[in-house]
């Protein structure tokens, strides 16, 4: 039996690393929507990212604090953009990280790999909204004037389901590339 907390490896920080950077570089077309007010549209054209290559980062370094290491240092590069993307990253990193410690104990079932990668973006709206209500009412009333609200819920269902695929098409990668040789332990 594996213990619950292992160490990082150099190899496991450099791989997280790279995932990180791929997966905040392949996130770039989010500034092309950021400033259209639909609530979660932001997150829906990131969604696909931030669970698939999450989910392909876990499926080799199945370690506790794994999603927290990658949105640690996703959150780097967030802080730049918006300070709202970096707190909800580390927050959410967090409250996986003990969510799947207190239902899995760690990432060796591949259940928890995939609720773990799904649910990081969708994780990340309530935060969202909090911020907004708290710090930019002009904000949170565009996001939620009239009709906008029905659009930000049809948006909300959007990016679960855009997670889900996302964490499911990285895991079915994952054991591809490791039953090639490609990703070893």
């Amino acid at each position: 039996m594996k213990p619950y907390l292992e160490v990082f490896t150099v190899k496991d920080v450099v791989f997280l690393a790279i995932i990180s950077a791929v997966t905040i570089c392949s996130a770039a077309v989010m500034p092309i929507v950021a400033h259209i007010y639909i609530f979660g549209l932001a997150q829906l054209v990131t969604a696909f990212q931030y669970s698939f290559f999450p989910a392909i980062a876990i499926m080799k370094v199945r370690k506790v604090g794994t999603v927290l290491f990658i949105m640690l240092l996703s959150s780097l590069l967030e802080l730049f953009m918006a300070p709202v993307m970096f707190f909800s990253s580390i927050l959410t990193g967090f409250i996986i990280e003990i969510l799947i410690f207190i239902f899995f104990k760690g990432y060796e079932n591949e259940k928890a790999v995939f609720i773990a990668a799904s649910i990081i973006t969708p994780l990340t709206l309530p935060f969202n909204a909090i911020y907004y209500k708290l710090f930019s009412n002009e904000a949170w009333n565009l996001f939620f004037a009239s009709g906008f609200k029905y659009v930000s819920l049809a948006v909300i269902a959007g990016v679960i389901l855009v997670s889900m695929a996302g964490a499911f098409l990285g895991i079915k990668l994952s054991r591809e590339l490791k039953k090639a040789g490609v990703i070893k332990k």
